[in-house]
Formats: structure tokens, C-alpha cells, sequence
């Protein structure tokens, strides 16, 4: 049963002549008759009975209508839905972002991108690098945006910032007048760090342990919003990302840490860029704007 056929059968029923069907669908007369004649020995049954120059619909005729036309209207949605997917109009995205990039500067970039193609599917994860990178090595994430995946998962990986710790303090800490600090202004305080699994936690450690004989104590907190409570209550001094948005209104302030400058590159992994739907291909560009000029694509 051919789609065409269906179709030219729908108009003819539609305007009771197949003149008129032949003249909305730009076929020749002949062709609209032998479309139908077609349909009628595929089918084995009359659809129309001849009146002169109108057609009437026989009883199997108006049930094939009453399908035909359902299905056409179905066929119609299919190819509308496979278009707007294409263009990126349509379809889903999932990815994930790690803290605090996911919400001090992604989220806006999000937000534009939702409000422009409302009717893509689009979730958001936030999680650490390491499960970032495994899970789209996996095929369970479109992309993710973290620090350099490891070489054994053979991802594309595109630089977009470097990210800097720095110190978090109340605005009432003898520190916080500061320029900026130095390790050793860190002896004898609590220092509250995220979890070991954390990439700014492993930078963390691998900075600070080469200074040697420095005494403070660290706690263990798995969330910067926390981290920023504690600090708030003077329960403490962060180790973050230097974002002036997590500065809270004035009450905190970050201050960079001189002597150490650790630093890290955050980008987005893929492990095709071939294999992504349109949208999320649109998605990337977008991300793409907030990357620092000064780091160059690898190969560029």
C-alpha cells in the first residue's frame, strides 16, 4: 500500500472529484485515476462508485478514509518531528557539569538555550569529573563539562577556563584585608576542604604537600554552598575556585594563594562530535562562549 496512493486517495474523498484532487495534489488527471486503480486491486474492493464526474465513497472506502487519514495525519507529525530534530529544534540532551562552574556560569547558558528551544528534553547532571568522564566514555552522557578526562578513556577533550583556588574567609577574618595570602598564613587554622574524590580537592593536595611543615587541620565538607555556610558562621576557611559570585553579598571574600597559584583547566569531554544529535551540538557551541580566549584548542 503506497503512502502517494493514500494520500491521492484521502483528496479524492476529501473533494468528491478526482479533478480537483489531481489539481491540489499537481498530478495529471491519469495519474490520480491510476493511483486509485492501483489501490483498488491491491486492495481487491471498490472505494469509489462513478457518478458522472463526482465519485461516491463506497462503505470500505469510508472505512480505509477514516484510517488512511489518521495515519497520514501521523506520517505528517513523524516527519515534522524528524525535521525539527535535525535543526535542533526538538529531541534530548543529557549531560553533566561539575560545581561550581555548573552554576556560576553554566546555568545562564542553560537558561538562554531552554528559553530559545523549548521543546528539547534537556537534563542537566552535576557530579565529579572523574564519574563525568566514565559515564560519557559509557555512552550515558552526551558530553560532560569537567577537568581533562584521562587518556585510557579516549574522549575529545576542549579547554575552556582555568580555574584558580583560592582561600574563602569572613569579612571579619585578620586575613581578609589581604591581598592575598600565603601557605604558611594558613598555619594553625581549620582549613575545610571537599571530598577526595574532588578534582579541586586532589589539586588541593598535590599543592599544598610539596610545601612541607605546615600545621593546620582539615575538614572534610562535600559541598561548596556548606563550605560557604561555615565560613559565614567562622567555623572555619574555605579552599575554592576563585568565582566573585561566591562571595555572598559581602559577607565572604576569596582571596588568591600566592606562594602556591594552583591551577586547573576545565573543558568539555565527548567522545565523538560526529555521533551528537543537532541540539546537543547547539548546546556546546553555546557552552563554548564562556571559554578563555587565551587557551587555544588542541592541534590549533
Amino acid at each position: 500500500m503506497d503512502i502517494r496512493a493514500l494520500k491521492t486517495f484521502e483528496a479524492c474523498v476529501r473533494f468528491g472529484h478526482f479533478l480537483k484532487a489531481a489539481e491540489e495534489l499537481q498530478y495529471a488527471p491519469s495519474t490520480v485515476t491510476l493511483q486509485i486503480q492501483r489501490l483498488e486491486a491491491d486492495l481487491g474492493v471498490s472505494l469509489f462508485i462513478r457518478d458522472g464526474k463526482r465519485v461516491i465513497v463506497t462503505e470500505a472506502g469510508r472505512w480505509l478514509h477514516h484510517e488512511a487519514a489518521a495515519l497520514l495525519k501521523s506520517i505528517g507529525a513523524m516527519r515534522q518531528t524528524v525535521s525539527d530534530i535535525a535543526a535542533g529544534d526538538k529531541g534530548s540532551v543529557r549531560f553533566a557539569a561539575i560545581e561550581p562552574i555548573a552554576s556560576q556560569q553554566l546555568s545562564a547558558v542553560i537558561a538562554d538555550f531552554c528559553k530559545a528551544r523549548p521543546k528539547v528534553a534537556l537534563t542537566m547532571e552535576v557530579s565529579g569529573s572523574r564519574s563525568i568522564a566514565e559515564r560519557v566514555r559509557a555512552g550515558d552522557l552526551e558530553f560532560g563539562v569537567c577537568s581533562a578526562p584521562p587518556a585510557k578513556h579516549m574522549l575529545a577533550f576542549e579547554p575552556l577556563i582555568e580555574e584558580r583556588l583560592g582561600v574563602m574567609l569572613n569579612r571579619n577574618h585578620p586575613l581578609a584585608d589581604r591581598d592575598s595570602i600565603t601557605a604558611s598564613d594558613l598555619e594553625g587554622l581549620t582549613v575545610l576542604v571537599k571530598e577526595p574524590t574532588c578534582i579541586y580537592r586532589e589539586l588541593w593536595e598535590a599543592t599544598i604537600d610539596p610545601t612541607g611543615g605546615i600545621l593546620f587541620s582539615s575538614m572534610e565538607v562535600g559541598s561548596f554552598h556548606v563550605i560557604q555556610q561555615m565560613v559565614k558562621a567562622e567555623c572555619g576557611i574555605g579552599i575554592v575556585p576563585i568565582y566573585s559570585s561566591l562571595e555572598q553579598e559581602g559577607s565572604l571574600v576569596i582571596k588568591p594563594i600566592a606562594d602556591l597559584n594552583p591551577a586547573i583547566t576545565i573543558g568539555i569531554a565527548y567522545k565523538d562530535q560526529n555521533l551528537l544529535g543537532r541540539a546537543a551540538l547547539l548546546l556546546i557551541d553555546a557552552i563554548r562562549g564562556i571559554r578563555n580566549p587565551k587557551l587555544a584548542l588542541p592541534g590549533a
